[in-house]
């Protein structure tokens, strides 16, 4: 007949647990039967610890002797784990002593499941302007050059009889992207890689791929601000020298890209949150209704459509441009959002992106390092590619 938990002496009461550490694992096991059980003994075995723990305590009162011989099987359990510790360097609870204190007095703490999925934050991402330019391979070289017209032909002129016609050739230049590295480093402890069953690993890679993916916005961007095939026109000032967008921003700057004689297709607006919400706050003079419709694209919230009476327009997120609401003059002009056809602008990966896992980089500290590097350059390759709107430089 199966003893009590009350009944059992510690040994038993020992052996038991680990008899239901073994169960568990059985097929068609009664797990809340066994659960049950395990919270008994835990109680039990913290019970009868504290008892023998007043009792030496009393001891020592009684006669200064030391600790309580009455349970040879617990002094023995001690020395054991103590040459196991000496001789090892480490010492292991097992699971039914780590829940015994966890769990004490009552199911104060339980297991916790853990997802095989690391959650990414809300808005974690990168601006989609580099899924929208011209992406190249251009793996073993140096240098990309991209010539360019310059100056068109100008057109023909009146030609005499007999006299020879006029030459109006155009001019060319050409643009060059070199390579430049760049790398990222992604660190996660051997604890960590212990605690659960997440494939680590797989997410700090991926985090390594984001952060170059930012990396690369960045410079694309970068390319953007400081290219000299941008054209420019001024921004709205108010009274204190700041930009403003007002009911006239998005016409102003979308008819004035492109030639004279055509509106071209295809193009996107690109620019920061807080000027997306400046825009969203503009109100008629008569009626105060917004002058803006906004609609972020549901599969892709870092675009989506700015409207304005007949004029729609494409508008793409990036957090390095400079907000153009509320930016003061200083003494040289600064750009902010951008209009244009993304394809205007040359990405070129000059190698393909790599990944290596080291556990020798921080061996110390018990970290497996990932590094992440690729080589890429860009900039705009197409005259008047772009019209940027500019806080112009205080006179």
């Amino acid at each position: 007949m199966k003893k009590k938990t009350s009944e059992m002496t510690i040994a038993e009461l020992r052996t038991r647990a680990a008899e239901i550490r073994t169960e568990v694992n059985a097929e068609g096991a009664d797990l809340d039967a066994l659960e049950a059980e395990a919270d008994e003994i835990s109680q039990r075995i913290a019970q009868y610890e504290t008892e023998q723990r007043r009792l030496g305590i009393a001891a020592k009162v009684a006669d200064g002797a030391g600790a309580p011989q009455d349970n040879p099987t617990a002094h023995t359990d001690a020395q054991t784990r103590a040459q196991q510790f000496k001789e090892n360097r480490r010492a292991v609870l097992g699971v039914e002593e780590t829940r015994a204190v966890l769990v004490n007095g009552g199911k104060l703490a339980t297991p916790t499941e853990v997802n095989t999925e690391i959650q990414d934050r809300v808005g974690a991402g990168v601006s989609s302007i580099i899924d929208m330019v011209w992406v190249d391979d251009c793996s073993g070289m140096s240098t990309d050059r991209i010539p360019y017209v310059k100056q068109d032909a100008d057109a023909a002129a009146d030609q005499t009889e007999g006299a020879a016609a006029t030459t109006k050739e155009p001019t060319y230049d050409y643009i060059d992207i070199t390579p430049k590295s760049e790398a990222v480093l992604s660190q996660i402890s051997k604890q960590a890689k212990k605690l659960t069953p997440v494939n680590y690993f797989a997410k700090c890679r991926a985090q390594a791929l984001l952060s170059l993916r930012k990396k690369a916005s960045a410079i694309v961007t970068d390319a953007l601000k400081a290219s000299k095939l941008v054209d420019t026109i001024d921004a709205t000032l108010d009274s204190a020298k700041k930009g403003v967008i007002n009911e006239k921003t998005l016409r102003n700057l979308t008819l004035n890209y492109g030639g004279d004689e055509a509106v071209e297709g295809e193009a996107v607006l690109f620019l920061n949150k807080k000027d997306l919400v400046a825009f969203g706050d503009v109100r008629g003079t008569n009626e105060k209704k917004a002058v803006y419709e906004i609609t972020p694209d549901s599969a892709n919230p870092n675009t989506g459509i700015i409207k304005e009476g007949g004029l729609s327009v494409r508008y793409c997120l990036n957090k390095n441009l400079a907000a153009c609401a509320g930016t003061a003059q200083t003494a040289k002009a600064q750009p902010t959002m951008f209009y244009g056809v993304p394809r205007c602008l040359k990405l070129d990966l000059f190698s393909d992106y790599e990944i290596a896992v080291s556990d020798d980089f921080a061996f110390d500290k018990l970290l497996s390092t990932i590094r992440g590097d690729v080589e890429i350059g860009a900039d705009v390759v197409v005259p008047g590619g772009f019209v940027a709107l500019t806080i112009a430089a205080n006179a």
